[in-house]
């Protein structure tokens, strides 16, 4: 009977032993399919070079500057000093005015350019201002208490400038630069009107007198620095503000009036030594982009993603006992 007993127990041991390890062989067998995750979106670079347009509006302030003109001075030849009535000749004498005083004004403007990377840009634009001015100085051969000229005019200015911007970096939606120009000026003045101002008790018939001198035109050298910062309003559209400063040399201003002109003067009788332009700007630039040598980062290379298993079920020991 004992016997019996362990030829039955070592027969269930040996089955289960079989059927653990038929189990197990079937296990092995089974292969899962991987679940693959998607990476994450990587962003689609795109280029900010290429040509952009540009428009500004600005404010110039008010400034002095000087000038230089000629007036006629009458002489007596020294080989006429023996007539009874010798003859009056005359020569153009140079003279400075004390001042000259330029009004503040609006000024306008718009260009084009192109945007090599993301710090160097550069542009070429037409500005223009119109700006009233005035004149004093003393009369020829007369007491400054007693006569002055008064002289009144207006400088139509165009400016046709290369600018160079240098971009300082971006934070957050806010790029500074610095600017460098270089150009010329279109300066027109219109007639000018000269006034003589008595004084001191000094009675004359020139006192109050005007007397109207064709105004010149001329073209000059131009060049400025600026600073400015420009908002992100959209991938493409900024908002610029700044400041700069403009120098324009010197030049033609008018000519000599009627009765300068019947005693033979011609040309140009009054020059300006150049002036100052200081503006605070505002204005929009729209960037095209798509030249190829822009800002946009490099595209980030990425593996293959890789199998994600799902984990196992943990398998159940079974106590085998003999």
């Amino acid at each position: 009977m004992i016997a019996m007993k362990k030829i039955l127990l070592t027969t269930v041991a040996a089955l289960g032993a079989m059927t653990i390890a038929q189990g197990s062989a079937q296990a092995a067998d089974i292969i899962e399919e991987p679940i693959y995750v998607a990476p994450a979106p990587v962003p689609v670079p795109v280029s900010t070079a290429g040509w952009y347009i540009r428009g500004d509006v600005g404010y110039a302030f008010s400034e002095t500057t000087h000038g230089r003109y000629n007036a006629p001075v009458h002489y007596v030849h020294p080989d006429d000093y023996h007539l009874p009535h010798p003859p009056q000749k005359f020569f153009a004498q140079s003279y400075t005015y004390d001042t000259v005083d330029v009004d503040d004004a609006f000024i306008v403007g718009g260009g084009v350019g192109y945007r090599f990377n993301e710090f160097a840009r550069m542009d070429f634009t037409a500005d223009y201002l119109s700006r009233d001015l005035r004149g004093s100085s003393n009369c020829v051969d007369l007491p400054s208490d007693l006569c002055r000229y008064d002289d009144t005019s207006k400088t139509n200015v165009w400016l046709l400038m290369a600018n160079a911007h240098a971009d300082l970096g971006t934070y957050g939606m806010f790029t500074p630069y610095v600017t460098g120009s270089i150009g010329a000026a279109h300066v027109a003045y219109d007639d000018l009107k000269n006034t003589f101002k008595c004084g001191g008790g000094f009675e004359a018939s020139i006192c109050d007198e005007t007397r109207t001198h064709e105004g010149k035109s001329s073209w000059r050298f131009a060049y400025g620095l600026g600073a400015g910062v420009s908002f992100d309003l959209t991938s493409s559209l900024k908002l610029d503000a700044g400041y700069k400063w403009t120098h324009v040399r010197g030049g033609d201003a008018f000519g000599y009036d009627p009765d300068d002109i019947a005693l033979g003067f011609t040309g140009v009788q009054g020059r300006d030594d150049g002036f100052d332009i200081h503006t605070v700007r505002a204005g929009v630039r729209y960037e095209f982009g798509g030249g190829g040598f822009g800002k946009a980062p490099v595209p980030v290379a990425f593996a293959e993603p890789a199998p994600l298993y799902a984990e196992p079920a943990p398998i159940q020991e079974i106590a085998v006992y003999k």
